[in-house]
């Protein structure tokens, strides 16, 4: 809730003003403690408790019998992505059997966590992430998997090479936790924030590669589904004249995408704007797929599964042209 304090002088020119109480006993603050203050590009001021490295950022979580094995693992995910090192899970009977599999499941499932101590009623666990890695970096790295993904998804539709798009699955839980890394990092930016990082990129800064992380994790799921239309679309029989476009199409939203990323990451408007001047239209595709089927030339399952990879291709291209706009917001 805003509130509006009255500025009050000391001395010929030091100007101050109070912090409210409940803010400062929310945040634990006392008499002598340090606070940050970050100024922000609109001109506004923001102030944080000073947050010393040596600290680790602590999360308990209770632990109840009635707590679904569903909801002990979204806790435990939502604490280690809002940048928590140490995560304690504590149950006043016990943790059960299935509680402690479950949370050793999401352990092995996130990146760079550990479990460190473990009772009957308690276990802490702690993430060994020290350093976080420039968020740039780390987007690129997440693009680099899912391009990778989609380049051999499409080799994969050329060569009817059903193999390899089996490899790819593993490449999806590969995917998932370093998505969950780079989403960790955007959220101890604004939950956590120090000086250093807060020269460097802005709140606001954050909120777009927040986004932008929605999109890219959107994206890899929109490839994963072409991959498994893919797989289906190798063992039928397409007509030429669609399996050409469909191919073309392919190839185009794919490099829409990496154009995407490449104009935000470095800044490049001409890049960004040849995205959004893309001349891809789906539509036409859609239209061969239509009078195909009404001639008999494709069977009815290559069709559904060539209608769900053109449905993900205009997501893709639609998440590209969103990338690109917010990429242009940023190099101005």
């Amino acid at each position: 809730m805003s509130e509006a304090r009255k500025l009050q002088r000391i001395g010929g020119n030091t100007l101050y003003v109070s912090l409210p109480k409940q803010w400062a006993n929310a945040m634990k603050l006392k008499q002598g403690d340090k606070v940050l203050l970050i100024p922000q590009p609109d001109g506004s001021m923001h102030i944080y408790p000073e947050i010393t490295e040596d600290k680790p950022k602590e999360k308990v979580l209770r632990v109840d019998d009635r707590d679904t094995i569903q909801s002990l693992r979204r806790a435990i995910i939502a604490s280690y992505v809002d940048g928590f090192d140490l995560i304690g899970l504590k149950a006043e009977r016990g943790l059960t059997e299935e509680h402690q599999n479950v949370i050793r499941e999401t352990i092995d499932d996130l990146f760079a966590l550990e479990l460190i101590e473990v009772t009957r009623n308690s276990i802490t666990i702690q993430c060994l992430l020290k350093e976080a890695l420039p968020i740039e970096k780390t987007v690129q790295r997440l693009h680099n998997m899912i391009l990778s993904m989609f380049r051999e998804t499409v080799s994969a539709l050329e060569e009817r090479d059903i193999n390899s798009v089996k490899t790819l699955i593993r490449r999806k839980y590969d995917i998932k936790r370093l998505s969950l890394v780079t989403h960790r990092i955007l959220r101890s930016l604004i939950l956590f924030p120090t000086p250093n990082e807060q020269r460097k990129l802005s709140l606001i800064d954050c909120v777009d590669y927040l986004q932008i992380h929605h999109m890219i994790t959107e994206i890899a799921d929109s490839i994963s589904k072409i991959s498994e239309s893919v797989t289906v679309l190798i063992g039928q029989t397409l007509p030429k004249h669609i399996f050409g476009p469909l191919y073309e199409a392919c190839i185009l939203t794919q490099d829409l995408y990496d154009q995407s990323i490449q104009a935000l990451l470095s800044k490049d408007i001409l890049l960004a704007n040849k995205v959004l001047d893309s001349k891809l239209t789906l539509e036409d595709l859609l239209r061969l797929c239509i009078e195909a089927d009404e001639k008999s030339e494709i069977s009815s399952l290559a069709l559904s599964q060539a209608y769900l990879l053109i449905d993900n291709l205009k997501q893709i291209q639609q998440y590209s042209n969103e990338i690109a706009e917010i990429a242009i917001d940023h190099a101005l």
